[in-house]
C-alpha cells in the first residue's frame, strides 16, 4: 500500500501531462486499446487505482507459483551422528586389537603359549581360568556322583549319580592334553608371579581314574539290578505256578524254578544296592518256599546254611582268581573255604534234600580248599627259599677276596651251587618266582665264570 501511497501522491502533484511523464507506467488494458485515430480519455483517480491493485494482485500470484515450483532446501544433516561413527569405529579398533593379541596368545599351540608363559603369563589369564572351572567343575561333580553311587538309597539316586557322573567326565575331557605335558612350564610362571597354582596333573589323572572307577560301579550296579529284577519275576512266576499246578509233577518243577530264582539272587553282589535288596528277598522267598513246599522246600535251617555256606564260597572264589597272591590273601582263602565247609557240617541227615546238597557242595569246597592250601604251602616255601638264598649270597659276596688270586675257585663254585640250589625250591606261580629267576640267572652267569676260570 506504501507504493500505490507515493504513486498515488505523485499523479495528485502532476495533474496536467500525465502521458509524458516517464515514471508513470500505462497499463494496456481490452478497454484503453482502441485505433490511433481516437484520442485517448484521460485516467481517473479511481481507475489507476483499480489498475495497480490488479497489477499487485497478478504479481503476487506469480511469486506464489515460483515459490511453489521451487524445491525445498532440505536442511543438511548435522555433524554429530558422523562423529559417532568415527568413535565408534576407533573403540572396535582399540578394543578389538588386545583382545585379538589376546585370543592368539590363548591359542592351543605350546609354541605361543610356553613363550607368553615364562614372560608374561597373565596374559593366558583367560585360558587358564577356563581350564580351572572345569577341573574344579569336574571334581565337584564326581565327588556328587561318588555320593550317590557308593552310597544309593534307590534307583533315582543311581540315575542321576550317572548324569553327574558324564557331567564330571566331561568337564575333566575339556582339559587338553597338551596343557598337561606343559603344565610344568606355565605352574612356574604363575608362581614366579605369586600366584598358587593348584592344578596338577595327579589330582587331574586321580579325578580320572575315580571317574573311572564309579563307571564300573554303575555298571554293576545295573546288572545286579538286572539280575534281582530277573529273579524276582521268576520268583513270582513260580508262585503262581505252584498254586495253579495240579498235578505233584507241576509243583516240583515250580519249587525246583523257585529254588533256582533263590540261588540267583544269591549271586547278586552283596556290595551293590541290588545285593541288598536280594539278601532280604532271599530271606522270604526262602520262608515262603518252605511254607508252601513243606518238605520239598527242605528244612528253613538248612536252607539258611546253605546259602551263608554259598555266599563264603564265593568269596572265597573271588579272593583266589588271578593268582599269584601273598601268603596272608591265600591264608584268608582258606578261611573262608574253611568257614563254608563247617556251615555245611552244621546240616542233620534229617533234612534229606538239604543234607544230600550240602555233601555235594562239601565235595566242591574241600577240593578248593585243597588246592588253596597248597598254594599256600608253596607260596611259604618259595618265600623262605628266596629269603635264605638272598642272606646266602650276601654273605658270599661279602667274603669275596678282593684279589683274584686269593679266591679259592673250588669254595667259591661250592657256595655258588648251594645258592642255585635254594632257588631251585621257589615254585612257578608265586610271587617270588619272577624275581627268583633274576637272582638265579646272577648266579648261573657268576658260576659260568669260575668254572671257565678254573
Amino acid at each position: 500500500m506504501g507504493i500505490i501511497s507515493s504513486m498515488f501522491a505523485k499523479w495528485k502533484k502532476h495533474p496536467q501531462g500525465i502521458g509524458n511523464d516517464p515514471n508513470v507506467q500505462t497499463i494496456p488494458t481490452s478497454s484503453t486499446t482502441q485505433p490511433q485515430s481516437v484520442t485517448p480519455q484521460p485516467i481517473t483517480a479511481s481507475q489507476r487505482y483499480a489498475e495497480l491493485e490488479a497489477e499487485l494482485a497478478r504479481s503476487h500470484q506469480v511469486a506464489n507459483q515460483v515459490i511453489q515450483t521451487k524445491p525445498i532446501n532440505q536442511p543438511k544433516p548435522s555433524g554429530g551422528f558422523r562423529k559417532l561413527g568415527n568413535r565408534l569405529i576407533w573403540i572396535g579398533v582399540l578394543v578389538g586389537i588386545p583382545v585379538g593379541i589376546i585370543y592368539v596368545v590363548n591359542l592351543p599351540y605350546p609354541a605361543i603359549r610356553q613363550p607368553v608363559a615364562k614372560a608374561a603369563p597373565l596374559l593366558l589369564l583367560p585360558s587358564n581360568m577356563a581350564i580351572d572351572a572345569n577341573f574344579k567343575k569336574g571334581q565337584a561333580t564326581i565327588e556328587e556322583a561318588r555320593q550317590l553311587i557308593e552310597t544309593p538309597t534307590s534307583s533315582a539316586d543311581l540315575d542321576r549319580g550317572e548324569i553327574k557322573l558324564k557331567e564330571g567326565k566331561t568337564a575333566l575331557d575339556e582339559i587338553p592334553a597338551w596343557y598337561i605335558a606343559d603344565w610344568a612350564d606355565y605352574s612356574r610362571g604363575y608362581n614366579g608371579w605369586g600366584y598358587d597354582w593348584r592344578f596338577t596333573p595327579t589330582s587331574l589323572q586321580s579325578a580320572r581314574i575315580k571317574a573311572g572307577q564309579l563307571e564300573a560301579k554303575v555298571f554293576q550296579e545295573k546288572n545286579a539290578q538286572i539280575t534281582l529284577t530277573d529273579a524276582e519275576q521268576s520268583i513270582n512266576m513260580a508262585k503262581t505256578v505252584f498254586q495253579q499246578a495240579a498235578k505233584p509233577l507241576d509243583k516240583k518243577m515250580a519249587i525246583q524254578n523257585w529254588q533256582v530264582a533263590i540261588d540267583r539272587l544269591a549271586q547278586i553282589p552283596p556290595q551293590t544296592m541290588a545285593g541288598r535288596r536280594a539278601q532280604q528277598l532271599i530271606v522270604t522267598s526262602t520262608r515262603d518256599l518252605k511254607e508252601v513246599g513243606g518238605l520239598a522246600a527242605g528244612n528253613e535251617k538248612s536252607l539258611s546254611l546253605i546259602s551263608a555256606a554259598e555266599g563264603f564260597a564265593k568269596k572265597a572264589a573271588e579272593s583266589g582268581r588271578n593268582p599269584p597272591h601273598s601268603i596272608t590273601r591265600w591264608t584268608e582263602t582258606a578261611k573262608m573255604w574253611q568257614e563254608a565247609i563247617n556251615l555245611l557240617g552244621n546240616i542233620s541227615d534229617n533234612d534229606v534234600q538239604g543234607y544230600a546238597e550240602a555233601q555235594r557242595q562239601l565235595t566242591e569246597y574241600r577240593a578248593s580248599l585243597s588246592e588253596v592250601r597248597v598254594r599256600l604251602q608253596n607260596e611259604q616255601e618259595s618265600v623262605q627259599a628266596l629269603e635264605r638264598a638272598n642272606r646266602n649270597l650276601t654273605a658270599l659276596w661279602a667274603n669275596l677276596p678282593k684279589d683274584g688270586k686269593e679266591l679259592n675257585r673250588n669254595q667259591a663254585i661250592g657256595n655258588f651251587s648251594a645258592v642255585n640250589n635254594e632257588l631251585e625250591k621257589v615254585k612257578s606261580g608265586t610271587t617270588v618266582y619272577l624275581q627268583a629267576q633274576k637272582v638265579q640267572l646272577e648266579v648261573q652267569n657268576q658260576l659260568k665264570l669260575l668254572q671257565k676260570a678254573k
